[in-house]
């Protein structure tokens, strides 16, 4: 192995014929954005590797892609916590940006400079939407939510950081002792997102080298490491882009509670007779119906999607697709489509709480949990009221 003087982690290896250069980087770090340009300048590589992705790379080709985004048919197509969770690492990347430097600047410097050179610029990264279904259906229902919470809660945080601390987030070890502190439950998120996008990322950079005489790499210096250990063995990687499919209790659990419910409504018939069924029926309606209503009317939501939020939430919980939050937030979508600078300022939005109304792409998002949360606390009042009374009936028939 070889190695060009830098002064940022680096390393240089020559395969079938071929000379690797693997930068790595911090996303933030003007360091790094120098040493891309230097390399490629000096090197004069055929082909350039960076750690995107082709649709993330589409993005940061194209300035205007906010433009083209109809997220109308986002919700439509049901593909909300996608996009949600692609806006939440986005927003979460720009909070750690330093002075007038963003996140993936070094990748948009490797892209111009390479383009300069006509090198051969290629999105080596695993596709964002693979990795994200990859780590989320890795673990359980309740690690989910937990870790939900978290990436939603790291919004409202504004962290400063220092040049210091961007330095030593080109250190392997610093990573190592990040991921090392998370609890176990969520040691396959770490598996997915990093060791296995390591192997994905070492493979795709390999491939370049059957092709190309001098490949130069710009990755994020948590992967430089185990993209050295990997890259020295060609191995298959296309199982590492099958999307997991659902588990049994995923398939299930959707169909269980309704057969609950209905099977409880039943039984108020059947003990109480018609009265206190109907009863029961009209508080089920009303009472998850107006949570799911002021859900939507604390996000500040238009008139038509508070009353489909209302209309939705007696029925979502036997209707897989008419959800209070789904129906809502489409109806806002269509109502209340966000502007291209909605999404230019997601960054700058969600560093205060009153953003996140303000925001038209959040406010979205707000449609959509809130009545889903609200529903849900009505489902939990209602369920258990319908419970205590059959508890009644049958230790009065007993």
């Amino acid at each position: 192995m070889q190695t060009i003087a830098s002064s940022e982690p680096i390393r240089t290896l020559e395969l079938n014929g071929s000379q690797i250069t693997i930068l790595g980087t911090a996303h933030i770090s003007q360091k790094s954005i120098d040493e891309v340009s230097r390399i490629i300048q000096e090197e004069k590589p055929d082909t350039v590797c960076v750690e995107l992705c082709a649709s993330r790379m589409r993005s940061v080709q194209d300035p205007d892609h906010w433009k083209k985004l109809d997220i109308f048919k986002v919700f439509k197509e049901r593909k909300m916590w996608l996009l949600l969770s692609s806006l939440i690492l986005s927003s979460f990347q720009k909070k750690l940006g330093y002075g007038n430097i963003r996140p993936g600047d070094e990748m948009r410097k490797a892209i111009e400079e390479g383009n300069k050179i006509h090198a051969k610029i290629v999105p080596v990264d695993r596709e964002i939407s693979t990795t994200l279904k990859r780590a989320w259906w890795n673990v359980g229902f309740w690690s989910r939510m937990m870790l939900f919470s978290t990436l939603v809660s790291s919004l409202i945080v504004k962290e400063e950081i220092s040049p210091e601390k961007i330095e030593e987030m080109k250190s392997d070890d610093v990573l190592k002792d990040l991921f090392s502190q998370l609890p176990s439950r969520y040691q396959s998120v770490k598996n997915v997102i990093i060791d296995e996008r390591d192997a994905y990322l070492a493979q795709r950079i390999r491939q370049q080298a059957a092709v190309g005489k001098k490949i130069f790499a710009v990755v994020g210096a948590g992967h430089l490491e185990g993209i050295v250990k990997h890259i020295v063995e060609d191995k298959d990687i296309d199982h590492l882009d099958i999307q997991p499919v659902k588990g049994f209790w995923d398939r299930v659990r959707p169909l269980l509670f309704p057969a609950i419910i209905i099977s409880a409504f039943t039984a108020l018939y059947w003990f109480g007779g018609k009265e206190e069924g109907q009863e029961f029926l009209i508080r089920w309606i009303l009472v998850k119906g107006t949570l799911a209503a002021i859900g939507a009317i604390i996000a500040l939501a238009h008139p038509v999607s508070i009353l489909l939020a209302f209309i939705a939430a007696p029925i979502g919980n036997f209707n897989p697709i008419i959800k209070p939050g789904w129906v809502a937030a489409l109806s806002e979508s269509w109502f209340r489509k966000p502007l291209v600078e909605d999404f230019e300022r997601l960054g700058e939005d969600t560093e205060t709480f009153s953003g996140y109304w303000k925001n038209k792409v959040t406010r979205i998002f707000l449609v959509f949990m809130l009545p889903q949360i609200g529903s849900s606390i009505g489902t939990f009042i209602v369920s258990k009221q319908i419970f205590d009374k059959i508890l009644k009936f049958v230790g009065a028939f007993f």
